[in-house]
Order: C-alpha cells, then sequence, then structure tokens
C-alpha cells in the first residue's frame, strides 16, 4: 500500500479489505456479514456505555435498538465503509471518556483514549477530529492534571509512531505521510452524491433529531453528570459536520459519524415517554421513516430518484465491460467501476495521485518511475478518460509501440 498502490485509502482499512480479498475474492457478501457483525458489536458497546454511566434514568436496551435502526439510514453503511470500522475504536474511546467524567482516574483510561482514537485514525483519518473533540470535553468537564493529558496525547502518538516505524522499515514512510495523511491537502474532492442530494436524503433522520432533541429537553428532567454528556454528544455531533471537509470521497457513509450523537438523543426522548402504547407507536413510526429514507430513493419510488440519487454510488455496466474482462488495465480517470471485472495494473489507482506523476513526463525522475511502473507491470487495456496517454507515449516510444490505439482513448497491448 501506498507504494504498489497509490490510494489515500487507510492503512488498517486496506488491510482488512486486502484479507477480505484473498479469502473470499470479488464477492460483496463478506463485506456485507463483517458490517452487520460490526453494527451488533457497536450497538451492543453503545448500550453498554450509557447504561454503565447512567446517562439515562432507566436500564434498558432501547439504545441499542435505536443505534442499529439509525444504522440503516443508508445502504452505503453496509459495504463496509471505513468509517464504520473506526467506529467501533470511537464508541471504545468514548466509553473511556465517559469513565473519566464519572470522577475515575486511572492512568490507563487515557492511555486507552488516545490508542483507540489512534486506531480508528489509522482506519479513517477524519477520526482524528475525534481526539480533538475528546481533548476539549477533558479540559471542559473534568479536572484532569496535565500529565493524564499528556498521557492520551501519548496513547495516540504511540499507535501513528508504530505505523510510521512500520513503512519507514519497508522504505515507504514518505509515500505513506505523503498519501495518507497529505490526502486532504493534494486531493481535489470527488462527490459520489452531491451535498444537495445528501441534504434531501437526510431529511428524515435530521428532521427526527431535531424533533427528538426539543421533545427531550422539554419532558425530561436530569442530573448534573447526565447533562455533561448530552453536551459531550453535541460536541461529537459537531465533530462530525467539521470531519466532512476534511473527506475526499464524499458519499452517504460520511452520515456513519453522526449517528451516535442522533441514536444518543432520540434514544432519550423515547425513554421520556411514560405512555408504553404511545412510545412503541412513535418507534414504530421512526422505523417506518427510517426504512422509507433507505429504500425510497434507491428504488426510485414515488419519483424520490428525481429529487436524489445514488447514481454515482452503484458499479453500472460499462461499454467496455467485455474487453476488460479478467485483464490487467490502467484506468486515467474517476471511472473505477471498469476495475470490478478486471485487475489493476501499474500503481496508479487513484487518478489525482496519478496525474502527479503521469501529467509530469517532462522530469527526468518522474518519467524514469514511470517506465519502470508500466515496464514491471504492462496494462494488457488503457482507458484513457481525459487524454493523457498520447502525450505520456511520445516520452516513451519503446512502450508506446507495444499498444494499438483502438480509438481515441482506448489503448491495447500487442498480443
Amino acid at each position: 500500500m501506498y507504494q504498489s498502490v497509490w490510494d489515500n485509502t487507510a492503512p488498517l482499512a486496506a488491510l482488512v479489505y486486502k484479507w477480505i480479498f484473498v479469502l473470499f475474492g470479488k464477492t460483496t457478501t463478506p463485506y456485507r456479514v463483517i458490517s452487520i457483525i460490526l453494527v451488533i458489536i457497536q450497538a451492543a458497546v453503545f448500550n453498554a456505555m450509557f447504561l454503565k454511566n447512567k446517562a439515562y434514568n432507566s436500564n434498558t436496551y432501547v439504545p441499542a435498538l435505536v443505534y442499529v435502526l439509525f444504522m440503516n439510514i443508508s445502504f452505503d453503511f453496509f459495504t463496509l465503509p471505513p468509517v464504520l470500522m473506526a467506529m467501533t475504536f470511537i464508541l471504545l474511546a468514548m466509553n473511556n471518556l465517559f469513565k473519566r467524567m464519572d470522577n475515575q482516574t486511572k492512568d490507563e483510561i487515557f492511555i486507552l483514549i488516545g490508542v483507540y482514537i489512534g486506531l480508528a485514525t489509522l482506519f479513517f483519518l477524519p477520526s482524528i477530529f475525534y481526539f480533538l473533540v475528546t481533548i476539549i470535553s477533558i479540559l471542559i468537564y473534568t479536572s484532569s492534571i496535565f500529565r493524564r493529558i499528556m498521557l492520551m496525547i501519548y496513547g495516540f502518538a504511540i499507535v501513528i509512531l508504530m505505523a510510521c516505524i512500520y513503512y519507514y522499515w519497508y522504505d515507504g514512510l514518505t509515500t505513506f505521510i505523503t498519501q495518507f495523511f497529505g490526502s486532504p491537502f493534494r486531493l481535489e474532492s470527488f462527490h459520489y452524491v452531491e451535498f444537495t442530494d445528501l441534504i434531501i436524503l437526510s431529511t428524515i433522520p435530521i428532521s427526527i433529531f431535531i424533533i427528538a432533541y426539543y421533545k427531550m429537553n422539554i419532558n425530561g428532567r436530569f442530573i448534573n453528570f447526565q447533562m455533561k454528556i448530552q453536551r459531550v454528544m453535541l460536541l461529537y455531533l459537531l465533530s462530525g459536520f467539521i470531519a466532512m471537509f476534511l473527506v475526499k470521497d464524499f458519499t452517504t457513509f460520511q452520515l456513519i459519524y453522526f449517528i451516535p450523537s442522533v441514536a444518543f438523543f432520540v434514544a432519550h426522548y423515547l425513554l421520556t415517554i411514560r405512555d408504553w402504547l404511545k412510545a412503541e407507536a412513535t418507534i414504530l413510526f421512526i422505523f417506518t421513516l427510517v426504512m422509507i429514507s433507505c429504500i425510497f430513493p434507491l428504488k426510485g419510488f414515488l419519483y424520490t430518484d428525481k429529487f436524489a440519487s445514488y447514481g454515482k454510488l452503484i458499479v453500472n455496466p460499462s461499454p467496455n465491460d467485455l474487453l476488460v474482462a479478467d485483464k490487467k488495465i490502467l484506468v486515467i480517470g474517476n471511472n473505477i467501476s471498469t476495475y470490478s471485472n478486471s485487475r489493476l495494473a501499474t500503481p496508479y489507482l487513484n487518478s489525482q495521485y496519478a496525474l502527479y506523476h503521469l501529467n509530469n513526463p517532462n522530469y527526468y525522475d518522474n518519467l524514469t518511475s514511470i517506465f519502470r511502473n508500466f515496464s514491471a507491470d504492462m496494462p494488457e487495456v488503457i482507458l484513457d478518460e481525459i487524454g493523457l496517454i498520447p502525450r505520456l507515449f511520445m516520452n516513451m516510444p519503446t512502450i508506446a509501440s507495444q499498444y494499438d490505439k483502438k480509438d481515441n482513448s482506448i489503448y491495447v497491448l500487442k498480443p
């Protein structure tokens, strides 16, 4: 990763994807199964965390139920996105934060918070904002001494340092820092869904959250510690909005950031309803709305696909599918869905990182590296969506001589 494959996918997420591919191939079923297992584990952690810390006035499984329910807002949540894997460690870190807010002062609590958020960051880079929110929460709502805050920073830093040492050992530290940590500054955002579409697709869960938060504050009676937890959950909600500006692949699975906070406040609202029949009817109504939010835009029911579309999220058939089937190919552009029936040749998976290299063949070091990458792993088919190959082949005539040009954008390796 970052040497043989140029991309900004987080290292631990890439490791998980690698072994899923090694064990199961290209089938999508393992991703869905693992996602379901993770959501169940997260729901159990979420429920136990708030019950142990007495965030609610009663012991119940409603928080877990609501968490699972809101994890069904989009089908994209169950494709095992990096943020879903990262959320497991964010919840564990959150649990230790609440322990500290409940006046537990063991040093290992602070180290574990840093370690968990460090692991989450190596699954999904924007998770680093949870680290900032956690520090702010500790400074505002606890009386922790400077030494213990440094222990938390140490726990976070040691995880990141171990990753750096690993890549340094394999002579890949520079590429790791550039492609992973440097991605927010080097890459432009690619929108699988437009921002307006995301707002429309989120209308129902946002409306549920606003109503639940308003009703909870009117009907609920909370002790001081519970109020502190609520404020911290609002800070986590805010960090989700900030993190979205760091994300380069803009898609619906970013909404996972908001699920813990939304589920927390909706569960609070449901637990303030005294009439059990009304409570049952309310949760059934919320369930119906969430299913509508998930299914209607995906299936186009009631013309909802006219207002918001999942089009770019779904791998659609390509006119080149037969040409590239089971071949090693290189796609220069953003249409990576073509790789679904083929294999990547050369390291240039992320087109934006590829352009840093391929777009500057007049530099000797760049040209030498490009030549080596092509020679070591010759693509059987090149799909040039942006018209870059002619200028590149002018500088590499020995490589160019091995390809036939089919049309303005397709180059096929000669037999």
